[in-house]
């Protein structure tokens, strides 16, 4: 193992590292995942942390109370810098983490108009490093981790300070780090809760389902979640969705569950089957209890004045693009890039901002308030 890497798993070697890394100015972060892939729920399986000497690698599957460190990440003197650190966040937000001085590079990349890329095609682009094979999609809860997988662990963290400083030369060049700096301001005050936990009921499912089916298919995916924690295993490695859509549509094939395929072996019997008839029997009493009918459309119905406003909410945004934001969004094109243009303008932010969703930095009032006027447009209520 390279002599940069310390593998940290008791709570001495755990307790070291600690008192070396609260010594820092910066750290180089990173973490590997589960997100129910292998196992239920989200799931941290190591956490990488670079002081510029050691790469910590540390193991959270073990005995160590891996909250230890997360003062030391939620120090604002220490700068956290990391690399399109959107899930990882999300994460450790998860966990009970909130980190701050977050100084995210692929952000930073963003604001120098450079195009969205990994980490090592990143690397490759502003260093001339060679790409690295990925290990993203092993199973980081294995254990021991394999040489390639602590190598690849290690490797994520290793070259950061050098991209950093390349990187940060750039932005200061061009003018640009207090827009980075409220970008980091943002990050930070996101609320990061939202895409942790799972949709238990994909609401997408709905329009395939009428209001009876729907209920019932509601129940019976509850309980799949239910089994999932249990067995702690992903809900799709326990039971197949469809599995459920069809008995919200045909009830009475719940009598072949014992020999039903895509189900775990381990609930493949008499018990869960008698729960999902209980659970049907339960839809059904809803069912007759609400006066459901036959063929009740489950989707949400919408009034005549609902239809209005979101009509008048779709004309306003139509115009507010075509004659506010894309004509801003073509001289920031030209003047800043495309990729950057494309960032701060995108279909979704333009939809976000003109229906109040999104909140515009003071940076970006200002570049959208200076086209504004060159184009001598008066319609300002946006920014």
């Amino acid at each position: 193992m390279d002599s940069r890497i310390a593998y940290i798993d008791d709570e001495l070697s755990f307790k070291e590292a600690l008192s070396k890394l609260e010594q820092s100015d910066k750290l180089y972060i990173d973490l590997e995942f589960d997100k129910n892939h292998y196992r239920y729920g989200f799931n941290l399986c190591l956490m990488q942390v670079y002081d510029g000497k050691t790469c910590y690698l540390i193991d959270p599957l073990g005995s160590l109370k891996i909250d230890s460190i997360f003062p030391i990440l939620e120090n604002p003197e220490i700068e956290k810098v990391c690399f399109a650190f959107g899930e990882d966040i999300r994460l450790l937000h998860h966990i009970g983490c909130q980190p701050k001085n977050v100084l995210d590079l692929a952000v930073v990349r963003t604001l120098l108009n450079k195009p969205t890329l990994s980490l090592s095609n990143s690397l490759v682009e502003e260093l001339g490093l060679e790409a690295q094979s990925s290990q993203q999609k092993s199973n980081w809860f294995a254990r021991p981790l394999t040489a390639e997988q602590i190598q690849y662990a290690a490797e994520d963290v290793f070259d950061l300070p050098k991209l950093r400083d390349v990187l940060m030369a750039e932005l200061e060049k061009m003018g640009r780090t207090e827009w980075m700096e409220q970008e980091q301001q943002q990050f930070e005050s996101e609320d990061w809760t939202i895409g942790a936990e799972p949709e238990i009921v994909p609401f997408k499912d709905r329009k395939q389902l009428t209001m009876r089916e729907w209920i019932r298919y509601s129940l019976l995916m509850e309980y799949r979640d239910y089994l999932s924690s249990k067995l702690n295993r992903p809900s799709y490695k326990v039971i197949d969705k469809n599995i459920f859509i069809d008995f919200a549509k045909n009830p009475e094939k719940v009598n072949r569950w014992t020999t039903i395929k895509r189900v775990h072996p381990k609930i493949r019997n008499e018990k869960v089957e008698a729960k999902l008839k209980s659970l049907l029997a339960e839809a059904e009493k809803t069912i007759q209890d609400d006066n459901i009918k036959k063929d009740q459309s489950s989707r949400p119905q919408i009034t005549s004045e609902q239809k209005m406003r979101n009509a008048q909410v779709r004309k306003k945004i139509v115009h507010a693009k075509n004659n506010v934001f894309l004509p801003i969004k073509e001289l920031l094109k030209k003047e800043y890039g495309e990729h950057f243009s494309n960032y701060l303008l995108s279909n979704r932010r333009i939809v976000g901002i003109v229906s109040g969703n999104i909140k515009l930095l003071d940076y970006q009032k200002q570049l959208l308030n200076q086209y504004k006027n060159a184009l001598n447009i008066s319609d300002s209520k946006y920014f």
